[in-house]
């Protein structure tokens, strides 16, 4: 009996190590690849770890944050409570390509840079193509390698169901409708799009977020079209009167 309580205390601990892992962010960008991030995200302390220190973390996001011409961190910091941590931080970006891409540009050791750090589990992989076509967003966040990393976690991965209701969510507001994407929600407009993931789901396969959509016009682009007739105007105008004289 008591051999059996044993083999059962990774299990029990890797129960209560998932039960509060929740994420919530939020987007918002701008026709030309800009925009600004808002999230928080809640963990226990010894998956926390496995990322960084709390302190550490924070402090190496501002300093990355401060280096970087492309992002700029309007907050950053971490609150320890009852049963974990929660993260947050928020800012604004010039290109979203860039701010994808921050932690391996910015994190990572420079002597290093192909190996990868565990921050980047909450950035994900992010390709964003802006053209005149319109914006197409794809991005990938996959936490199968932090719980990979973590000696109590390797229990979920063979039992997800371990993880409960533990979610991330993540909202993308565009500056034009959605014509396609997998989001679980999307406002009556089209701009506001909304994924909501059971971990559970998603131990070993990555969580994935897709989307295209039109870019709206400037208003003064809608003043081409009359520009180019009226040139045509003039040019026809002024060929009837050589034809005249």
């Amino acid at each position: 009996m008591r051999a059996r309580l044993l083999s059962l205390l990774p299990v029990l601990f890797s129960l209560f190590l998932v039960s509060c892992i929740e994420g919530e962010e939020e987007i918002w960008l701008e026709p030309d690849g800009s925009g600004r991030i808002e999230a928080t995200y809640k963990m226990p302390t010894a998956v926390v770890r496995k990322i960084g220190d709390p302190d550490e973390l924070v402090e190496k996001l501002r300093k990355a944050a401060a280096r970087d011409p492309h992002i700029q961190l309007t907050s950053v910091s971490h609150e320890a409570g009852r049963g974990g941590i929660t993260l947050k931080f928020s800012g604004t970006f010039d290109d979203l390509r860039k701010l994808a891409t921050f932690p391996q540009r910015q994190l990572r050791d420079p002597a290093r840079p192909d190996k990868r750090v565990k921050a980047e589990v909450l950035f994900g992989e992010t390709h964003l193509d802006i053209s005149w076509r319109g914006i197409s967003y794809d991005r990938q966040v996959d936490i199968s390698w932090l719980l990979k990393s973590s000696p109590a976690a390797k229990s979920i991965v063979r039992v997800p169901a371990l993880l409960g209701d533990s979610s991330f969510h993540y909202t993308l507001n565009l500056p034009a409708p959605a014509r396609e994407s997998n989001a679980t929600a999307r406002s009556q407009d089209g701009h506001k799009l909304e994924w909501h993931f059971l971990l559970k789901n998603h131990a070993e396969d990555p969580m994935h977020l897709t989307a295209k959509g039109d870019l709206p016009i400037p208003g003064t682009l809608w003043l081409l079209p009359l520009a180019v007739l009226l040139l045509l105007f003039l040019i026809q105008n002024r060929r009837a009167r050589k034809r005249a004289q």
